[in-house]
Order: structure tokens, then sequence, then C-alpha cells
């Protein structure tokens, strides 16, 4: 009784496993950051760069953003890092961003 159960269960899971697992993943996310020169700003972009899903990040403030992402640019890995600075530049630090 216990092994025919079993091997049902068995074969529902491995079904419903082979269903819903996708190995095609979303390659390209983009993901802002307001207030990147900040107290909180700053450790949050260091880790969004250290994200693997994550493949740009902009970075945004009234000061010193670009000196922020000169910093993180120099850690090894596949997001690239933009600096923006100013109301005038608030616009294109958010173009394309979807986080």
């Amino acid at each position: 009784m216990f092994v025919r159960s079993s091997r049902h269960l068995l074969s529902v899971v491995s079904s419903t496993t082979q269903r819903s697992f996708s190995t095609s993943s979303k390659n390209n996310v983009k993901v802002a950051v307001l207030g990147a020169s900040g107290g909180i700003g700053q450790p949050l972009s260091l880790l969004l760069k250290q994200h693997p899903a994550i493949t740009y990040l902009s970075l945004y403030d009234i000061a010193h953003t670009p000196g922020v992402a000169a910093d993180l640019s120099h850690i090894n890995t596949r997001a690239q890092v933009k600096g923006f600075t100013g109301p005038n530049e608030l616009g294109p630090a958010l173009q394309g961003m979807e986080v």
C-alpha cells in the first residue's frame, strides 16, 4: 500500500515539476537607485551591484554620485554602473529602468 501510494506521489510531483520548471530567465534587469550617495543608498547600491541578475545599475542623487559609481565600477560583476547628478539628469537616470 505504501509503495503504491509513494509511486503515485512521485509521478505527480515529477510531472508537476517538469511542467513548472523553466531554464530560461530574463537576462537584462535594469535598476535605478535614487539617493545613491546617501547613508542607505551607498550600501544598497553595493548589494545591488553584486546581485547576479542585475545587468545595469543607474545611480542618482543631487551630489557625489559619479564618485560612488566609479567606486562600484571597480567591483568585478556583470552589472554596468552609471552615476547621474542633479535634476537635469533625473530623466536619463530613469530611462529604461524596470525597478
